[in-house]
């Protein structure tokens, strides 16, 4: 009984998506080709919105978010304030809006590689305090995936650990590190939960990732803001 309401729940959910992705594009078009570019802007901007919430929302259940995530919803809100504010605001408005946004854009971009660089910083110490038994693991299968027409890759691993066999699966893909069935690699596993696990090398490569794009988001950001106030 509760399958068949979940699968019903689900289908309902999927037509209203559905829909709402077709009108929302409909419309896009339609106000592209009657001179009214902002409100285009302003439905362009649903998508980032909604993709970007969808995204945090996974990858918070599936334990793995990634903070870079944060500048989809971020520029969707600001595509849709400002398309609006365009289209429909006051000479008042506008001049308001022209003086002060450039600086809420920035410092929202400063956040979001604020918040980048913190979480990574924060994720990888949680990471090494809770992961300390390192172990051999065998790959005994790698699913794969599309990003940006780029196969990418999401390897699972098989431990013994405790008289029982553990599979471990971070659910990341990536094309960073290419491995395939049979290859071992050295893990640290949770030794209260052994489904939490890290391996060092990818680690760092995903950590410094991070941190260069946060850190990238912070520095132009600033600059940014210093060459708009004391050069503008």
């Amino acid at each position: 009984m509760n399958q068949k309401k979940n699968s019903v729940g689900t289908a309902i959910i999927s037509i209203i998506f559905l829909a709402w992705f077709v009108a929302s594009l409909v419309g896009l078009i339609y106000f592209s080709n009657h001179q009214q570019g902002a409100i285009a802007v302003a439905i362009g901007g649903q998508y980032f919105l909604v993709f970007g919430i969808l995204g945090i929302v996974s990858t918070i259940k599936s334990k793995d978010f990634q903070p870079i995530l944060l500048l989809f919803p971020v520029v969707g809100i600001g595509m849709i304030v400002g398309g609006f504010i365009y289209q429909y605001g006051s000479e008042e408005v506008l001049a308001y809006a022209e003086k002060h946004l450039p600086d809420a854009f920035l410092l929202l971009f400063f956040a979001v590689g604020a918040t980048m660089v913190l979480s990574t910083f924060f994720n990888v110490k949680k990471k090494r305090t809770n992961c300390t038994y390192a172990m051999m693991a065998t790959c005994v299968k790698v699913k794969t995936g599309w990003h940006n027409r780029h196969r990418t890759y999401c390897p699972i691993y098989e431990v013994y650990f405790r008289g029982e066999t553990v599979q471990l699966c971070n659910n990341v893909y990536t094309n960073i590190d290419h491995i395939a069935v049979g290859d071992q690699r050295e893990v640290y596993l949770n030794p209260d939960n052994p489904t939490e696990y890290y391996e060092e090398i990818m680690l760092k490569k995903e950590s410094l990732f991070l941190y260069v794009m946060g850190g990238a988001f912070v520095v132009a950001s600033l600059l940014a803001i210093y060459m708009v106030h004391f050069y503008g």
